[in-house]
C-alpha cells in the first residue's frame, strides 16, 4: 500500500511534466536543457568503452558535472535506448531514483513503536509529498539531469548515517565506512554535495560512542577525500589543470580580468537571486517561504533527528554558497539550486516527524505547518510545467534541428570531419559528427580550451592553430554573438536555425558555417634564426614560458588578421595577443627552443647578445621598457605610429641573455598590444 501511494505522486508529477513537453516537441523525447545531451554523450562514450570521454577519440574530459550519472545511463544505451530516446531511459531512472528517495525518507521517518509513534506515523506516509511538492525542484527532477540520482544517493547516505548511529559497537565501524562511501558517491554525483558530505562525516564521528571520534571521522570522510584527490590528480595529469573543466570555465574566481571586489559583487548578485527566486518565490512567496526552514530548525533542535537535520541545513545553504560562485547560477531555471531545495525538504520532513512525536496537539500543529509548506509552492506548478515544455521545444527546435541538418549535409555532401561548437551536447550526439567544444567542457586531447575560452575567443583560435590542418574543424555550429572574431572571420555562413519563444537557448539563432583556416599558421612553424619564441595568448606556449600578464584589469586577449611584411604585401596572418595598459608589464622566462641542428642548439643554450623581436599591430606612437631581470637597467624604446593594415615589428637589442632569464616588457607610454615575441641571435 505504501509503495503504491508513493508511486502516485511521483508518476503523476512525471506525467504532468512530460506530457505537455512531448506535445511541444512533436514526439522528440523532451529535454529542457542541452546539458542533458552532454550527459548522453558521456554515457554513449562509456558504453562504447571510453569512460570519462565526451566523444570517443577526444580523450579524457573533466567537463562532466557528474562522474557517476553517465555511468548510470550507459546501460540504457546498451539496452537500445539510442538517440533522443536515451531520455526515456533517463526518465525511468529518475522515477526509480525518486521512489528510492521516498523509501529512504520513510525509513528515517518511521518511529516503529518508539515514543510518540502513534501520533507521527502519518508523516512517513506523507514522505512522497515532500519529494514532489516544489515545482521548481520537480523541473530539475525530471529534466534528464543527475538531480534525481543525487536525491536517491542522498537518501541512502542519510539512512547509512542513521544506521551508523544506532548500530552496536561491533558493527559500527562497517556502518561508518558504508556512510563514508555513500557520502563520496554523493560528491561524485554532484560536486557541490561536498557541502553535505562533510557535515555528515562529522555527524558520524559525533555518534561514535566508544569507538573514538578520530577513527570514526576518518572512516566517514576518507572516501570523499580520496575521491577528490584522485579526481584532481587525474585532471592534472590528463589536462594540466587541478580543477575540473566546469570549474575552470564557469567559476567567477577563474576569470583573470575582474578585480576581487567586482568578483565579490557578482557572487552577491547570485546569492540574492538564489535567495529571492529559489528560497522565497519557489517556496510560495515571503509569507510561506520560512515554513520549510522552520521545520528544518525544529528537526535540528530535536535530539533524535539533529544529527541528520544539522548537516542537511548546512548542506543546503553551503551548496548555495558554492553555486553562487558559478557564473551561470542565476540562469537555466535556477537548476543549481535544486540540491539545496532537496536537502531543505528532507530536513523539513524530519522536523515534521519530530514535532508530531510530541503528542496529539503537537501533531496537529505539525500537520498544519507541513500542509501550508507543501501547498504554498503549488501555485507554480502550471508555470513550471509550461516552462519545461517550452524549454524542451527550444532544445528540440534548435539544437536537435541543427544536428539533423548537419547529419543531412553529411549524407548529401562530403561528411564534415569535425564540428566546432560551444558547449552543445545534442549536435554531436545526435548527428554522429566528431566535435571540439570551444568552451572546453567536452575536452580535447588535454588542450586547455576551457581556460582559453575564459581568456577570450582569440585564445581559443590559438589552440586550433596548434592542430594539424586535417584535424581542424571544417564546420561551425555557433551563436554569432558569442563567437565574434571567430565565426565572422574564419567562417562562411551556410545555414541557420532560428526559434521563436526562446526561454532556454543562449540565443534564438544558431548558425552553421563552413570554416576557412587559411589565415592560421601551420602547426610547428618556426622562424629562421629564432632561438626561442612566445606566442602570446597561446595558453600552452604561455605556460611553457612562465608568462605573466597584468591582472586584474589588464592582459585582455585580442586577435587580428593582418598582412605580413614591412610593406604589407604578405599573406593575411592571424595572431592573438594581450593588451598591456600603460604602467603595467608582461614577463616571461626564456626557454630553449627546439633547434634544427646541433649548432643551433649550442647557440640557443649559450649566453650572449640577442635581439628581441616583438610583434604588434597598428596604432599611435607608444613607448615600452624592456629589461632582463638580472640587469639593473631598462631599455626604453620609442615606437612610432604604425599602419593599421599590417603587422609591425619592434626590435630591441639585448646585451647578454640565456635560457632561464626573465624578460620584462613594460608599457611606459600608451597601451602596448603584444602579440608575439621572438628571441633572435644576431
Amino acid at each position: 500500500m505504501w509503495h503504491a501511494s508513493a508511486a502516485i505522486p511521483v508518476l503523476g508529477a512525471a506525467a504532468a511534466f512530460y506530457g505537455p513537453a512531448l506535445a511541444r516537441t512533436g514526439g522528440v523525447w523532451p529535454a529542457p536543457l542541452d546539458d542533458v545531451y552532454i550527459h548522453f554523450g558521456f554515457a554513449r562514450a562509456a558504453a562504447l568503452g571510453h569512460p570519462f570521454s565526451w566523444i570517443p577519440g577526444n580523450g579524457y574530459s573533466s567537463g562532466g558535472t557528474s562522474l557517476v550519472y553517465p555511468l548510470a545511463l550507459a546501460p540504457g544505451y546498451l539496452l537500445g535506448f539510442r538517440g533522443a530516446w536515451l531520455g526515456l531511459f533517463a526518465a525511468l531512472l529518475a522515477c526509480a531514483a525518486l521512489l528510492d528517495l521516498c523509501r529512504s525518507l520513510r525509513r528515517l521517518l518511521d518511529a516503529r513503536g518508539g515514543p510518540g509513534a502513534a501520533s507521527s506515523r502519518w508523516v512517513a506516509w506523507a514522505a512522497p509529498l515532500f519529494v514532489v511538492a516544489v515545482p521548481l525542484l520537480d523541473w530539475s527532477w525530471f529534466s534528464g539531469m543527475e538531480v534525481a540520482l543525487l536525491g536517491a544517493v542522498m537518501g541512502r547516505a542519510l539512512v547509512a548515517v542513521r544506521r551508523a548511529e544506532l548500530a552496536p559497537p561491533a558493527e559500527r565501524p562497517a556502518e561508518q565506512l558504508r556512510a563514508g562511501l555513500l557520502a563520496a558517491l554523493l560528491v561524485a554525483t554532484r560536486p557541490e554535495a561536498v557541502a553535505l558530505a562533510a557535515p555528515l562525516a562529522v555527524a558520524v564521528a559525533h555518534a561514535a560512542g566508544s569507538l573514538g571520534a578520530a577513527a570514526s571521522l576518518a572512516r566517514a570522510s576518507l572516501p570523499t577525500a580520496l575521491l577528490l584527490a584522485a579526481q584532481a590528480a587525474a585532471n592534472r595529469a590528463l589536462t594540466g589543470e587541478w580543477s575540473a573543466a566546469g570549474a575552470v570555465r564557469k567559476l567567477i574566481l577563474s576569470n583573470p580580468y575582474p578585480a576581487p571586489l567586482e568578483k565579490a559583487l557578482e557572487v552577491i548578485k547570485n546569492l540574492a537571486a538564489l535567495r529571492v527566486q529559489a528560497l522565497e518565490s519557489a517556496l510560495g512567496g515571503p509569507s510561506y517561504a520560512f515554513l520549510l526552514p522552520l521545520l528544518g530548525a525544529i528537526a535540528a533542535l530535536d535530539r533524535r533527528t539533529r544529527r541528520l537535520a544539522v548537516p542537511l541545513l548546512i548542506g543546503a545553504y553551503g551548496s548555495l554558497l558554492l553555486v553562487a560562485l558559478n557564473t551561470t547560477a542565476r540562469y537555466q531555471n535556477l537548476r543549481y539550486a535544486a540540491p539545496a531545495l532537496a536537502m531543505l525538504l528532507v530536513a523539513a520532513a524530519l522536523g515534521t516527524e519530530a514535532l508530531a512525536r510530541r503528542g496529539r496537539l503537537a501533531a496537529g500543529v505539525a500537520a498544519a505547518l507541513a500542509l501550508a509548506a507543501l501547498a504554498a509552492p503549488s501555485a507554480w506548478f502550471a508555470r513550471q510545467i509550461d516552462h519545461f515544455a517550452r524549454s524542451s521545444a527550444n532544445i528540440a527546435g534548435q539544437q536537435v534541428e541543427v544536428a539533423r541538418r548537419l547529419a543531412a549535409r553529411a549524407r548529401q555532401h562530403r561528411a564534415p570531419r569535425r564540428v566546432l561548437l560551444g558547449d552543445a551536447g545534442a549536435i554531436p550526439y545526435l548527428s554522429g559528427i566528431p566535435a571540439i567544444d570551444g568552451l572546453g567542457l567536452g575536452g580535447y586531447r588535454g588542450m586547455p580550451f576551457a581556460r582559453a575560452s575564459v581568456h577570450g575567443v582569440p585564445a581559443v583560435v590559438e589552440l586550433i592553430e596548434r592542430l594539424d590542418a586535417a584535424e581542424r574543424p571544417d564546420v561551425f555550429a555557433l551563436y554569432p554573438s558569442w563567437w565574434g572574431g571567430l565565426a565572422d572571420v574564419f567562417g562562411r555562413r551556410v545555414d541557420a536555425v532560428k526559434i521563436e519563444d526562446n526561454v532556454m537557448c543562449a540565443a534564438d539563432e544558431k548558425v552553421i558555417y563552413e570554416a576557412d583556416w587559411s589565415a592560421l599558421a601551420p602547426p610547428g612553424e618556426r622562424r629562421d634564426g629564432a632561438i626561442d619564441e612566445v606566442d602570446i595568448a597561446d595558453l600552452v606556449d604561455e605556460r611553457a614560458h612562465g608568462y605573466a600578464f597584468p591582472s586584474p584589469r589588464g592582459g585582455w586577449v585580442v586577435g587580428a588578421v593582418l598582412r605580413d611584411g614591412s610593406d604589407g604585401g604578405g599573406a593575411p596572418r592571424f595572431d592573438a595577443g594581450r593588451i598591456i595598459p600603460e604602467g603595467r608589464e608582461q614577463s616571461f622566462a626564456i626557454g630553449a627552443a627546439s633547434a634544427a641542428s646541433a649548432a643551433d642548439a649550442s647557440a640557443a643554450s649559450a649566453r650572449g647578445p640577442a635581439v628581441l623581436a616583438l610583434r604588434t599591430d597598428g596604432g599611435g606612437p607608444i613607448a615600452i621598457g624592456v629589461a632582463v631581470e638580472r640587469a639593473a637597467d631598462e631599455a626604453r624604446v620609442e615606437v612610432p605610429e604604425r599602419p593599421l593594415d599590417r603587422w609591425s615589428e619592434i626590435r630591441v637589442p639585448l646585451r647578454d641573455v640565456a635560457p632561464g632569464d626573465i624578460v620584462r616588457i613594460r608599457a611606459l607610454r600608451g597601451t602596448f598590444r603584444s602579440f608575439h615575441v621572438w628571441l633572435l641571435r644576431p
